[in-house]
């Protein structure tokens, strides 16, 4: 009995202790040229990180205050007159209190801790609350999710703010540009299954990976950014136009089998090679279908083994890997039962006559309805678009280690 009792002081000491350490951000005002953020405890340097990034107009700068939680009262600043166009705060992540300072001008912030527990951001100039009516409820929406918006962080942390004009979360040294490639479009419909269609959901599902690789800082094209029919030619030409670093074709897969569409699923990665297997070598048939019609045996062979022996062909399959490594990861935290079907070569003409490393994603089957029903649920997508923005961000962070 005592030692139960011993058991539960000391429950309820760690528990005391635990909330304790999180911090709060209780108050936020504007006083001339500052802005003034009131915590609960005093701040020390590891617990916020601060970036800046430079837009064609705006100037965004970035602070995050880790293990801290905002007060409901806290507002964000809206339809400010003066350099400042908006400050915005909101709770970026379930600890994370993100501010972010939208300046129509380039400066030099300064942030310091002289009051104690209260914490001060310099602005470019004195700052006031435009007599302007609210915003509607379409705007303030807007304005509230974009401080998700994901940037990398300055490492060290020191008396003002490095502007970075190519931010990367990545941490990578280039500039890369990677080309989406949402399959099929207009005419050319895809695999189709109770009402849905192909072209629909990897038009969704690229779009996704698009913005996510755009907050990154990459720079990203897509071959089609609304239901338009791209020749399979022209796809990869608008990949070597744009000198893109990374090939990344979107498709769905299906199965006509009716005895096995229940039995059929999962994700796979495809990059160009022959093969003998009998299932690369289906999928393949399925999504070359359209260009084979005009093309004779002889014109195939001579096309496919001219690419065969590129330089491009192995550093493809790597991309592959992490790729299809990087959507499994993503999904099987939250979702049981995605199956990995593996990556293998198979000769897609989509893919032949790519400058860069190119692959195919086969994000799952609409033939099969349980499958079915998650690739059409946004979260799913969502999912999908980080595995492989993840897949993409670690094959280029290993091809910098191997270069250096």
């Amino acid at each position: 009995m005592v030692n139960r009792f011993f058991f539960v002081i000391l429950l309820i000491f760690i528990t005391l202790n635990f909330i304790e350490a999180k911090n709060i951000l209780k108050r936020a005002t504007i006083d001339g040229s500052t802005l003034a953020l009131e915590f609960k405890n005093s701040l020390t340097k590891s617990d916020f990180r601060a970036n800046a990034i430079k837009k064609k107009s705006i100037t965004k700068y970035f602070f995050d205050f880790k293990n801290c939680y905002l007060n409901r009262r806290v507002k964000s600043f809206l339809n400010l007159e003066g350099d400042v166009k908006s400050i915005r705060i909101a709770q970026f992540k379930k600890d994370v209190v993100r501010v972010v300072i939208d300046s129509k001008k380039d400066y030099k912030v300064r942030y310091y801790q002289k009051d104690k527990p209260i914490f001060y951001i310099t602005l470019p100039g004195k700052v006031k609350q435009s007599a302007k009516k609210s915003s509607s409820k379409k705007e303030l929406k807007q304005k509230k999710s974009s401080p998700k918006e994901l940037f990398a962080y300055v490492d060290n942390i020191n008396e003002s703010v490095k502007l970075i004009q190519t931010p990367y979360s990545a941490n990578l040294k280039h500039n890369y540009t990677i080309m989406i490639d949402p399959g099929h479009g207009g005419i050319k419909p895809g695999t189709m299954w109770a009402g849905y269609k192909e072209k629909s959901l990897v038009l969704q599902i690229s779009k996704r990976v698009y913005r996510r690789l755009k907050n990154l800082g990459f720079k990203v094209k897509m071959t089609r950014y609304r239901d338009s029919h791209v020749s399979l030619r022209g796809r990869i030409k608008k990949a070597n136009r744009a000198n893109a670093d990374v090939f990344v074709s979107i498709h769905a897969n299906s199965i006509s089998d009716k005895s096995r569409i229940n039995k059929a699923y999962g994700i796979e990665t495809y990059f160009l090679q022959t093969t003998r297997n009998a299932r690369a070598k289906r999928v393949a048939a399925k999504e070359n279908a359209d260009l084979l019609k005009s093309m004779d045996k002889t014109t195939k062979q001579v096309l496919l083994n001219t690419v065969f022996t590129g330089p491009k062909i192995q550093l493809s399959n790597r991309l592959a890997i992490d790729v299809q490594k990087g959507v499994l990861s993503s999904l099987r935290t939250k979702y049981k039962g995605v199956k990995d079907n593996g990556v293998r070569g198979a000769p897609f003409y989509v893919l032949v006559g790519a400058e860069m490393p190119a692959i195919l994603i086969e994000v799952g089957y609409m033939s099969n309805p349980k499958e079915r029903k998650r690739l059409f649920n946004p979260d799913y997508q969502e999912k999908i678009a980080e595995g492989i923005v993840k897949g993409i961000i670690n094959y280029l962070r290993n091809r910098e280690r191997e270069l250096e």
